[in-house]
């Protein structure tokens, strides 16, 4: 049985609030050896074009899928996956041996694809080491290094082609 998103957005708000203490680091795409990136297994059909497109320019893409449902994709063995029915508690927190496992995954950039209610994934972006992290800009919490606009109609391909265009336009000191 879940509850309500009401004790993992009040983690998330917390999390969120401290992590403007983080140490920040601006990555360029052109500087970035390993990129992770954070997606809903809904839109795999979708993501995977924009992996494809990272790995093409030699940068070793690891990613972290959210699965709401009973079924999975099929994705490379090096992709992890966060179950909603074995990997969440009761509260929708994701489990502690998951957290740590994606803290051990090396990011230049982690870069967030999934949508604004999925507060599991915010949990663990929130909680990776990761120094430079991007995706959509939310309307009640700052959540990113790099945040970006969208409205209501733009698709997963049209934000992830904003966010390579602002990384490689970023010029490091």
């Amino acid at each position: 049985m879940r509850l309500t998103n009401y004790f993992i957005k009040k983690k998330v708000q917390s999390l969120a609030s401290g992590a403007a203490n983080r140490k920040h680091e601006f990555c360029t795409l052109e500087d970035a050896g390993h990129i992770l990136v954070l997606y809903q297994a809904d839109d795999h059909e979708f993501v995977e074009p924009c992996l494809e497109k990272l790995r093409k320019m030699r940068k070793k893409v690891e990613a972290c899928v959210y699965v709401s449902g009973s079924t999975l994709p099929e994705m490379k063995a090096s992709y992890t996956a966060v179950h909603a029915k074995k990997d969440l508690d009761t509260w929708q927190t994701p489990s502690d041996a998951i957290v740590e496992q994606l803290k051990t995954v090396r990011a230049d950039i982690l870069i967030d694809l999934t949508r604004s209610d999925c507060y599991p994934m915010q949990y663990i972006m929130l909680q990776h080491p990761c120094r430079f992290k991007v995706g959509v800009k939310r309307a009640d919490i700052d959540l990113y290094d790099l945040s970006i606009s969208l409205t209501e109609r733009e698709d997963i391909k049209h934000l992830f082609d904003h966010i390579l265009f602002y990384l490689q336009a970023i010029r490091s000191k």
